[in-house]
């Protein structure tokens, strides 16, 4: 449950920060004067109500599982609906019903192996936005058309406004997620997260996130587009819901029973409006969008009325069951594969962040190289299974969850085992996936306004460990950022002109693919033009912001709580019976070679 209490020393102290911003010091030493961060991390533990190895009961444990699966619930529902345009499915309520229902079952799924078999803490799997400007690059050779002509019952010709052949372009989404996962899975096993973040720094990660949200612009344009009130409305309640409201507390009533006094009344305030802010402003304004439909305010056609809603769900299965290649033969592309490799980076870098600040709110030892590895590992495995069934979209871990912890002081992984569970089982309800998928596309576009604004703004948060008065970074910052801009621009206008196309086509269909992927994906032009000229243009470490990114990795005093919080049970037995398996990156206890 959330805290009423605004003083709160986990909430206000030690709220969510990334890797880079807990305390530590160049070479992996404690900052002179600082606190060391494996102290730190056993002194919040005893402040916590319900530290990482606790459980606060079953019935408790879905209670605040289920609140963990809500914070999740807005951005997750969010990718098959971002990523329909780009399958050209935008109007198939039906298609986008299936990708949602896949969605929420394979995050589920990927939470479950992370928490058994991967870091074994509270971090919940979603999906990943990386992936979206990759997703519109790897679709962008075949633009999505107008009209599409089909038969119908009787065998007559008509048209429709979506593909019916989309299959084929999740398919190919699924196949290259598939092949990059398996790079994933060689930096966890190999141990190779180390020299990754050796060349990947503050100023790359800025430009990479940054561009995720920059170059979604104009999805959120053409969405928000068609009926600018309902999005800004969409706007201005989720803002005053997460900002305005967020300190605000809402009684609760509930009722205990005990032996002695028997049933008792109680009413608990907890600050629910920052918690569910999209989940009450979408359940406002698509009410309002349903009146004004029904008094007929909002006019045939408009894209903001509510038709045919119960008739959809009346239609719908009450069960649907994802499963391997529900979408047809999973198909590998250079280019795809390509685009894929740079989004599975981006988020290992993304989770490395995640690990060290849930262990540290969660009051768990920071986590050794092992678990860092066995997590990347884990998380290479859900990206597979996410492209082996779909929706095409990997998962990575899902930092928003991890500041509820810090609001909660309640970091047990049964919770977030619990929250797993729920998004099983909902995941599961094929109702579920239309209701949500039949939302008119205006709310769509103010959910996407505010969440790609967002996205951008991490992005640049990333700077305030960078040195700004330096030339160096405002030149490196600036070109790869414009530079990630225009050319995806310049060559989606190529490509959609058949006089210019030729410019940028070899003959070679593989190469073109590749090419057109990678021109048209901003985040990978501009992360990588970043990389190459912050590692080749002198520099220091404290200039390019390296030293805040070196990690805190002194080891804990306590290794009866190491062992308790991070060994898999199931890898341990096996270690025991054949040491020489602790040489794995990966396994239990493993010393291995410097981050």
């Amino acid at each position: 449950m959330v805290s009423d209490s605004s003083e709160d020393s986990i909430g206000k102290n030690h709220e969510y920060k990334p890797v880079h911003e807990t305390h530590m010091g160049v070479n992996g030493d404690a900052g002179s004067g600082e606190v060391n961060p494996a102290d730190e991390y056993i002194a919040i533990r005893k402040q916590l109500k319900f530290p990482v190895d606790k459980s606060p009961g079953v019935a408790m444990a879905f209670l605040l599982g289920f609140q963990q699966y809500l914070i999740m619930f807005g951005p997750t529902f969010a990718i098959p609906v971002i990523l329909s345009p780009s399958l050209c499915i935008a109007t198939n309520v039906e298609a986008k019903g299936q990708l949602l229902n896949t969605m929420f079952v394979m995050c589920g799924l990927a939470t479950l192996l992370q928490i058994f078999f991967g870091t074994r803490l509270p971090i919940i799997q979603s999906g990943s936005y990386v992936f979206f400007a990759v997703a519109a690059g790897i679709m962008s050779k075949s633009p999505c058309q107008k009209e599409y002509f089909v038969q119908d019952e009787n065998g007559n010709n008509v048209t429709q406004d979506w593909d019916p052949n989309w299959h084929k372009r999740m398919a190919e989404l699924q196949g290259n997620l598939m092949a990059a996962s398996v790079l994933q899975m060689i930096l966890g096993g190999f141990g190779l997260v180390g020299f990754l973040l050796k060349i990947i720094g503050p100023i790359t990660i800025t430009v990479l996130i940054s561009l995720i949200g920059l170059c979604l612009a104009g999805v959120a344009a053409g969405s928000a587009s068609q009926n600018w009130g309902i999005a800004l409305l969409m706007v201005a309640l989720v803002t005053l819901f997460s900002e305005y409201l967020k300190n605000v507390p809402v009684p609760l009533p509930y009722v205990t029973y005990s032996r002695g006094s028997g049933a008792k009344f109680q009413v608990a305030w907890l600050k629910l409006f920052s918690t569910l802010s999209i989940i009450l402003s979408l359940i406002i304004v698509w009410a309002l969008c349903g009146i004004l439909t029904a008094t007929d305010t909002f006019a045939e056609g408009n894209p903001a009325r509510v038709t045919d809603l119960k008739k959809r769900i009346d239609e719908a299965s009450w069960f649907y069951f994802p499963y391997p290649g529900q979408f047809g033969t999973p198909i590998v592309t250079v280019g795809g594969f390509v685009g894929m490799v740079a989004g599975v980076i981006g988020g290992v870098i993304e989770s490395i962040g995640d690990y060290y600040a849930c262990a540290k709110l969660a009051g768990a030892p920071p986590p050794p190289k092992y678990v860092l590895n066995r997590g990347i590992l884990l998380e290479g495995v859900g990206c597979f299974l996410t492209g082996l069934c779909g929706p095409g979209v990997g998962v990575t871990s899902y930092s928003e969850n991890i500041g509820a912890i810090a609001l909660t002081k309640v970091g047990s992984r049964t919770v977030i085992l619990c929250s797993a569970i729920l998004m099983l089982i909902i995941g599961l309800i094929g109702k579920v996936g239309i209701f949500f998928a039949s939302m008119p596309e205006p709310i769509i576009g103010g959910m996407y306004l505010v969440m790609f604004g967002i996205i951008a703004a991490v992005g640049i948060s990333n700077l305030q460990f960078v040195d700004l008065t330096s030339s160096r970074n405002v030149f490196i910052i600036g070109v790869s950022l414009y530079i990630g801009l225009v050319v995806p621009m310049w060559a989606e206008k190529v490509m959609a002109d058949d006089e210019l196309k030729g410019a940028i086509q070899t003959g070679n269909e593989e190469f073109d693919q590749l090419v057109a992927v990678i021109l048209t994906s901003g985040m990978i032009i501009g992360a990588v033009i970043a990389c190459f000229l912050d590692n080749t243009i002198p520099g220091t470490d404290k200039e390019r912001g390296m030293e805040s990114y070196k990690l805190a990795t002194k080891a804990c005093s306590d290794k009866a709580l190491l062992e308790k919080i991070y060994y898999e049970p199931l890898m341990e037995k096996a270690a025991k019976r054949f040491p020489g398996l602790r040489r794995l990156p990966f396994v239990n206890g493993f010393k291995g070679f410097s981050m």
